[in-house]
């Protein structure tokens, strides 16, 4: 997987991760069919189609993209002080842990049963709780 596919991919879970309501039938099926890697690119049309979805994967996304442009610049801070942080910067802490700690290999295992499930929605939620739990961090 490339970098680009796997940051749209991170993006994407995410996204899913944030919404409040299970998708609509015809969002669910559109992502039932996904397989990953493979259909990486379908996921923006996906996303563009429905605005709730979009909204997220949009601020995600930039936020993915904006953290590995600073990282690129020198090196990682020790740790991130989250007690030091604002509820607003919480999901970018976590983006950045995952971004950091998350195999892009694993992506594709992380996936499928999102892809796979009857509301991708809740299980985005228990997906990303559990990797969450695993990086050791404070959930949103």
């Amino acid at each position: 997987m490339q970098p680009l596919e796997a940051s749209e991919l991170k993006a994407f879970l995410f996204a899913l991760y944030q919404l409040d309501a299970p998708l609509p039938d015809d969002v669910q099926a559109q992502i039932n069919n996904i397989n990953i890697p493979a259909d990486i690119d379908k996921l923006y049309d996906i996303v563009m189609n429905y605005p709730p979805l979009a909204t997220y994967y949009e601020q995600i996304h930039e936020s993915l993209n904006a953290n590995s442009k600073i990282r690129s610049r020198g090196p990682l801070p020790a740790k991130i002080n989250h007690a030091a942080e604002q509820q607003s910067t919480e999901i970018n802490n976590i983006l950045v842990a995952i971004d950091e700690q998350l195999e892009d290999e694993n992506l594709t295992e992380i996936s499928q049963p999102i892809f796979n499930a009857a509301d991708s929605v809740s299980k985005a939620k228990d997906v990303w709780a559990i990797i969450i739990r695993s990086l050791q961090m404070p959930m949103p």
